[in-house]
């Protein structure tokens, strides 16, 4: 936090708390006041609204500085000086939770009548806390912020510059000795969480925090940080809001960047791919590049069960490459109740919490910090993403509070009203990013986004909003029509259909065949088949009955058991995708088995062909001696010339209709998925094969035309066109599959040290 003069503030709900840290600062060098009086010289000519805010706020940090120093004191000691600014009648409860909080935690014990006498119109809020409240103090608030002399060698740290102050800390631009690095230089007589619970955050959008220590002389914590010269995204929403909107681009990005680094002395780099790209980029495209990386850093913290919890502007900060990093995360989530020095911290805060967490900082409610998850950071980052498109908040709040707890019901209040936004979007990027946009602002966290990683994919098509019909397909559209359709009856056609038609061929050509042996078989059948056997003169008499007897076998078993095996691995893809469409999210394992069901029917259908043309083969040669193993070889391939058909198509066809169609569906409820490369790497291993196989039927078609010049002209051609046309139409689904990958990657591989694509 910069330090803030009277002549920088203005009647502004941000500035009444900018100038409320401004007087704490103050009063943090004499408290506890002497003189209730003391307190009113600390006030500037404000609007009454304003002074009253301040005057709260003042009186809470002078009554937990006497506490701490032992001196009982109650708030009937500040009335005689502060009444005409402060009535009694207008008491907020906050004010009268923190004498309860303080007695408390001296040992005292509060007793419900001595409160309804002193405030009737606080009666019945004050009895729920007297007899179970409870809420947590804003550690360090009452003691003065340590300074450290520039130009001096503090433990390991040789102090260079101040580069920020606030009522409660300052931040300094060190050099490390031991280590010879400059970092940023916490010094504050708070202890926190934060070095635990951040130490084992390593992310590229997560400003890293080294370590803290502890002196003595002045008593002093020591957070020592990664120093970022590039200022903060609060710096540049302030160009934002003096920038007509069609001037804005990437270059204002690095426009306040460079500023800050002349400022301290550093040079912007010379060559950067990130920051020529970023100064190419329309505004839309940079508040959505900016979304991703930030949404990808609560991700990954929140993995690690961290939350941030103080999402706003001034804790982003900026490196020179202008990448995004988190900074002042509040892992405690201590003060959100209102203590003293709460306002003065958090009150900048209060613009850009969620619902759930202004229920939390509303003394008035029971709600735990507790019960917070990542979604309420998910909605904080939504309101400083608009922010940054529009240089405005969602909501504007023209009231001034006189206090904490209205300050929060205002805010409270602004969530349920709809979101203001004066600027229609124009194009695709922009109809994209307003709809992420307003799905992390939902009031219902079950509304939001689940993950940081799911809001970075959404976020992702705003540079590819093409690709935005692939989760979302149009019910009109092709890809919409198929998903409406039962999975099964999608999956039988696709499967069964190359099946049957392959099956149906087989049987009749093999039949003429076949019955041209037999000299005991229909004219009408033989005079069909007789010019594939003329150079033959073997004659195998009831081969044609026995055809017909195993044909009938073969078909009984394999289409039946054929059949158990289809539903038996599209089953669980037809819940899959039902669960996809009532919005539930599905697991690594059912994603597996949804991209592999294209691989699992086709090998189904080759072992049940290649053991049909076995057994045919096999009981012809042991039936019915005369029967040549040359033609038990023929009998064998044409069933595997057709069950390459039944084979290889159904792989095409599901795998193209699973990642296609399925895949997006299943993928859209959390737009993460950590195994898409190697989902990718599978099937692209898997379709080359398959590949290879459809070239290869075509000739094994014309190699049948070599082995058996008998064999009639009309199968032949027929053969070898249909494989023809299955092999282009196999090398259009090989493209179409490998794309749509190549697509698909932009919104689900891992983008996060890249740029745009």
């Amino acid at each position: 936090m910069g330090a803030v003069s009277d002549g920088q503030v203005e009647n502004t709900v941000e500035a009444s708390f900018a100038l409320l840290e401004l007087c704490l600062e103050r009063l943090g060098k004499i408290a506890p006041v002497n003189r209730p009086e003391q307190l009113l010289e600390l006030l500037p000519e404000l609007a009454i609204q304003l002074t009253r805010l301040i005057m709260v706020e003042l009186i809470k940090f002078d009554l937990a500085a006497a506490a701490q120093q032992r001196i009982e004191r109650k708030l009937e000691y500040y009335w005689p000086a502060v009444g005409s600014v402060l009535p009694h009648e207008g008491i907020p409860l906050d004010l009268v939770i923190e004498e309860v909080q303080l007695r408390r935690a001296a040992g005292e014990h509060p007793r419900w009548d001595d409160y309804r006498q002193r405030f009737p119109d606080l009666a019945n809020a004050i009895a729920r806390l007297v007899a179970n409240g409870d809420t947590k103090a804003f550690s360090g608030a009452t003691t003065h912020v340590p300074e450290l002399a520039v130009g001096t060698q503090v433990d390991d740290f040789f102090v260079l510059k101040q580069l920020g102050q606030g009522a409660f800390a300052r931040v300094y631009l060190a050099r490390q000795e031991s280590m010879r690095r400059l970092v940023a230089l916490k010094a504050t007589s708070r202890g926190s969480e934060e070095p635990q619970a951040l130490s084992q955050l390593d992310h590229a959008n997560i400003v890293r925090v080294y370590d803290q220590r502890e002196i003595v002389d002045p008593p002093t914590i020591l957070l020592y940080m990664q120093y970022l010269a590039g200022g903060t995204l609060a710096d540049c929403i302030q160009l934002v809001k003096a920038t007509p909107r069609a001037s804005r681009s990437g270059k204002l990005i690095l426009d306040s960047i460079d500023k800050h680094l002349l400022d301290a002395n550093q040079s912007a780099p010379e060559e950067s791919i990130i920051r020529a790209q970023l100064a190419d980029m329309n505004w839309p495209e940079v508040v959505a590049w900016i979304g991703i990386q930030l949404a990808e850093g609560l991700g990954y913290a929140n993995q690690k069960g961290v939350l941030h919890r103080d999402i706003k502007p001034a804790n982003i900060l900026l490196s020179s490459e202008a990448i995004p990093k988190l900074a002042d995360f509040n892992v405690s989530c201590s003060g959100l109740s209102g203590r003293a020095g709460a306002a003065a911290y958090f009150g900048g805060s209060l613009a850009y919490m969620s619902p759930e967490q202004l229920q939390v900082a509303d003394p008035t409610e029971p709600k735990t910090a507790d019960e917070l998850d990542g979604r309420s950071d998910l909605y904080a980052l939504g309101i400083v993403l608009w922010e940054l498109w529009h240089g405005k908040r969602p909501w504007q709040i023209a009231e001034l509070a006189s206090n904490w707890t209205q300050a929060v019901q205002l805010q409270r209040a602004a969530r349920d009203s709809e979101i203001q936004n004066d600027e229609s979007s124009t194009n695709a990027t922009e109809r994209v990013l307003e709809k992420v946009l307003r799905s992390l602002l939902s009031v219902a966290p079950e509304d939001r986004p689940s993950s940081g990683h799911e809001t970075a994919a959404r976020l992702r098509l705003a540079f590819h909003p093409e690709l935005a019909h692939r989760f979302e397909p149009a019910k009109s559209s092709l890809a919409g029509f198929l998903l409406g359709l039962p999975v099964l009856l999608v999956a039988a056609v696709i499967i069964f259909g190359p099946n049957t038609a392959a099956s149906a061929f087989n049987y009749r050509y093999n039949q003429q065949w076949i019955w041209a042996m037999d000299p005991t078989s229909p004219n009408n059948v033989a005079d069909v088949g007789r010019a594939m056997v003329e150079s033959s003169a073997t004659l195998i008499p009831n081969i044609g009955r026995d055809f017909e007897f195993i044909s009938n076998v073969v078909n009984g078993i394999v289409f039946p058991l054929g059949g158990i095996l289809f539903m038996m691995i599209t089953w669980p893809i037809a819940k899959i995708v039902n669960n996809a469409r009532a919005g539930r999210q599905s697991s690594p394992l059912e994603i597996r088995r949804l991209l592999n069901i294209g691989n699992q029917a086709s090998l189904i259908c080759g072992v049940l062909w290649t053991v049909s043309g076995v057994v045919f083969a096999v009981a012809f040669a042991s039936w019915h001696r005369q029967f040549h193993a040359m033609d038990a070889f023929h009998f064998f391939i044409s069933l595997v010339l057709c069950g390459g058909v039944a084979w290889i198509y159904p792989y095409f066809g599901m795998t193209l209709i699973s990642l296609l169609i399925y895949y997006p569906k299943v993928i859209a409820p959390a737009m993460h998925d950590p195994h898409y490369a190697e989902h990718c790497r599978r099937i692209r291993t898997h379709m080359r094969w398959y590949l290879l196989s459809a070239a290869a039927i075509p000739l094994l078609a014309v190699a049948l035309l070599v082995l058996r010049n008998d064999m009639r002209e009309i199968y032949v051609v027929s053969g070898v066109c249909t494989t023809g046309i299955g092999l282009l139409a196999s090398f259009y689904a090989y493209q179409k599959l490998d794309d749509t990958m190549v697509e698909l990657a932009k919104v689900l591989g891992d983008q996060r040290r890249r740029l745009t694509v």
